[in-house]
């Protein structure tokens, strides 16, 4: 949870009747509060800015992912909601590509939404991120009084600790734990963001959790916790994943990350993590400006048995004036590991499922050399998928320009080196640019997703990863592939247009 202040000029959210069950509320206990919105603010979702193929809450504000789950061929969300006081906002997806937003599934004490009629429904003045599992029989009956299958989301309850809230209907009502905080009492926020995996081979939960660094705790039942280590990494939001290296199922590592993507690969024997890259540099996962508090879906639960991970996309820029929602999540991606360099390195790559969403016949351009003159000027878009590899061997230019509306990017050949506006707000300021290198043998392979105010640029099989939320011209839809100073050698392009999930 990324605990700064946000103010805003409007309170566009009115949420009525949930009900009650909350840490130290007066209001009488009642099970089952569903998420619940009286007066959402319509909408089309064809707002200028508004992502057509990612997820944003369908107004207010959005913030960290909070929870993953998969369950009976549903997919669910739970993200942070609200300016200033942070509750739980839900969402739900039959393919993780279209999504149902259902409004408030948390509710704290010191929600904006009480002032409107909601109800508390769960432990703490505020809802800061966690992490989300699935259970059944002995663990969900001791929490739920029932061993049906349950959604638990284990959150920081501000001035409580660790808390778990819970819903053994698929999502349509949510429950407070009475005998929260499980885990971290607290009278702050901190310590905080507590991610929850199952550890099969010592057979208990493990929370890592964002405390002096990322501290490890224990159970067997989710109620009762014991510290088992630290270590000195990360800021806010962990999450713990486990990777075949390179493909082999039989060289399994596990990566921590923390919210701005920074990461360690490496063993973890259930009680203490390893750094096997013995990193001397800080590594990252993505190396845009909008790349915060990534979560994934435990792999087993999942038909694809993969990690698959979405973030928020924002690190606190400033946003692009978009109303009457701010911001939105990254694009689904699944997660992979490789060798670079004598490194392990963490890949990123769009899920497979976006192909569902492609519309049209697609551009492809075979082999070509790019110059002065756009070869993309008969095309226009503002929603596709884009692959486009070059041959670097004997270019003669000094740069290669992808011009979005009226955004561009440049890729700087010598250099090896992107250029973009709005650069300076990543990871390494302006003076640090995001480095893209060819393969050995000089070719240079980028895919781009781009939205209404997006973009996601991949290469290098996702060890190169780049989110930026854009305000490109809502009224321009044109395109262009050009070189500066010379030219270079495009081997193919492929372009795919792609349609809005909200329709």
């Amino acid at each position: 949870m990324n605990n700064h202040i946000i103010t805003l000029p409007y309170f566009f959210l009115v949420w009525t009747s949930l009900i009650a069950v909350g840490w130290g509320d007066s209001d009488p206990e009642q099970k089952g509060s569903p998420p619940f919105n009286r007066h959402y603010q319509p909408t089309d979702y064809q707002e200028p800015f508004r992502p057509q193929f990612h997820f944003s809450p369908k107004n207010g504000w959005m913030n960290d992912i909070n929870a993953l789950w998969y369950l009976d061929g549903k997919y669910h969300m739970l993200y942070q909601w609200g300016t200033n006081k942070r509750d739980g906002g839900y969402a739900s997806s039959d393919d993780l590509l279209h999504w149902d937003d259902h409004g408030l599934a948390l509710i704290g004490k010191s929600s904006h939404a009480r002032t409107a009629g909601a109800k508390q429904n769960v432990s703490g003045e505020e809802i800061y991120s966690g992490s989300g599992i699935v259970v059944s029989g002995p663990v969900a009956e001791k929490i739920t009084g029932s061993p049906k299958s349950a959604l638990i989301a284990i959150y920081t309850g501000t001035k409580v600790g660790t808390c778990i809230a819970w819903s053994n209907d698929k999502g349509q009502t949510w429950n407070n734990y009475d005998k929260n905080p499980v885990a971290n009492p607290t009278d702050g926020a901190a310590p905080r963001d507590p991610c929850v995996i199952w550890h099969d081979p010592t057979k208990k939960w493990v929370m890592a959790i964002f405390e002096e660094g990322t501290t490890f705790y224990g159970s067997k039942d989710l109620i009762n916790w014991v510290k088992l280590s630290n270590i000195q990494f990360g800021f806010e939001c962990p999450d713990l994943v486990e990777l075949p290296l390179d493909g082999d199922p039989n060289n399994m590592k596990w990566v921590i990350y923390d919210a701005a993507g920074k990461y360690l690969v490496g063993h973890f024997d259930g009680t203490r993590f390893i750094d096997e890259n013995q990193s001397k540099e800080d590594i990252f996962m993505d190396v845009g400006p909008d790349f915060y508090a990534g979560q994934s879906f435990f792999p087993y639960t999942l038909p694809q048995k993969k990690y698959i991970q979405i973030a928020w996309m924002d690190e606190w820029n400033g946003g692009i004036g978009e109303e009457p929602w701010e911001r939105n999540a990254t694009f689904p991606v699944e997660l992979g590991l490789v060798t670079r360099d004598g490194k392990m390195r963490v890949t990123r790559t769009p899920i497979a499922a976006i192909k569902a969403l492609y519309k049209d016949t697609p551009v492809r351009i075979g082999k070509s050399e790019v110059g002065a003159e756009n070869i993309l000027k008969d095309v226009r878009s503002k929603t596709f998928d884009m692959t486009l590899t070059f041959d670097l061997k004997g270019a003669t230019a000094e740069t290669i320009v992808f011009q979005i509306a009226d955004v561009s990017y440049q890729y700087n050949i010598a250099e090896k080196k992107i250029i973009y506006q709005g650069v300076e707000k990543n990871k390494f300021g302006g003076k640090q640019l995001p480095v893209l290198r060819p393969d050995a043998n000089q070719i240079l392979k980028i895919r781009m997703l781009v939205d209404w105010s997006s973009i996601e640029i991949f290469s290098d099989v996702g060890v190169f990863s780049l989110s930026q939320q854009v305000a490109f011209d809502p009224k321009d839809d044109s395109l262009s592939l050009t070189a500066n100073g010379g030219n270079v050698k495009l081997v193919n392009l492929e372009l795919h247009q792609i349609k809005s999930i909200w329709r």
